[in-house]
């Protein structure tokens, strides 16, 4: 008999966390129960909003959004904590985000974030859903810093992008988890389009206020895009870190989206993202029925 209760990890990594939400459709539809969510980041906000039950008006909001929405929402004013403010953006998931605590969810759940203030991990399994989930995704120096009872936190990823040692996992169910670092692709980098876009515009405009800020305390010309080197520091470190997670737990069923599928801030591309969460987890679903299929009884095997 194949078990179909599920806890499921998942992990943070920007707008690629769009496909959590393919993801968790494919183990809906194919006859899964999410019994236990444990999420970092946009981990945390999908799986948040899918406890809370409103995962189908999130999914709507995103694959509507074109590419001025997301420089709409940005709200960039350069500050010592971030360049994004993410007033806008945390008011709109506010719709989204019931306003409960996580303790009153119908199954549990955990946000991990980074307490800077005192060097730790902080796992939210109690208390407001929307301060856990804000907290959990204030990706450092990008989005502002969260303060929760006098401690400043930050995006969970810098200390565990993949929190599979904080889920609650019953004896019956299976362990899946959504890697959203997974080694790029040689494929997804090959069909890149070199076309300069809108969003190439954007990441110009923030390096741009990164380096006149860089430029003007340090009294020199500022070549480097700053933004560029912090992003993929974040994802180099991300990605470690879930090698180094994987490497101690393994789960029963894991997805892989590669760290080149989407950039940080690409959630106008919401529709084929979480067509790929979607693909993805369900080949694995159909892989691993077709595998406990043809492994033999062995009460049969040996005529008991």
């Amino acid at each position: 008999m194949i078990q179909k209760s599920v806890a499921l990890v998942l992990s943070s990594g920007g707008a690629r966390g769009l496909a959590h939400i393919g993801a968790i459709e494919a183990l809906l539809d194919n006859g899964y129960v999410i019994t236990a969510i444990a999420g970092t980041s946009m981990g945390a906000l999908v799986g948040g909003v899918y406890a809370s039950g409103n995962l189908p008006a999130l999914k709507e909001f995103f694959t509507n959004l074109g590419k001025m929405d997301v420089i709409r929402l940005m709200d960039l004013a350069l500050s010592k904590q971030g360049i994004i403010k993410g007033e806008r953006v945390f008011k709109e998931m506010k719709r989204f985000v019931a306003d409960v605590n996580i303790e009153e969810l119908p199954i549990p759940f955990t946000a991990i974030a980074t307490d800077l203030t005192n060097h730790r991990e902080v796992i939210f399994r109690h208390g407001n859903l929307m301060d856990a989930i804000r907290a959990s995704a204030a990706v450092p120096t990008v989005l502002s810093p969260h303060m929760h009872e006098q401690s400043l936190l930050v995006d969970g990823g810098v200390v565990n992008p993949l929190p599979m040692n904080r889920i609650i996992v019953m004896p019956e169910n299976l362990l899946v988890a959504v890697n959203l670092n997974a080694p790029k692709s040689t494929d997804l980098l090959n069909g890149k389009s070199t076309e300069k876009t809108t969003y190439d515009k954007l990441l110009n405009l923030v390096n741009n206020k990164w380096n006149n800020l860089i430029a003007e305390k340090s009294k020199r010309t500022v070549k480097t895009g700053f933004f560029d080197i912090l992003s993929n520091s974040l994802q180099m470190m991300q990605q470690r870190l879930t090698e180094n997670a994987l490497s101690i737990q393994q789960p029963d069923i894991l997805v892989n989206i590669p760290v080149n599928s989407a950039d940080m801030f690409e959630f106008y591309r919401a529709v084929e993202l979480i067509q790929l969460g979607y693909d993805l987890m369900d080949n694995q679903l159909k892989n691993r029925k077709e595998h406990i299929e043809t492994v033999p009884n062995m009460a049969e095997v040996w005529h008991i």
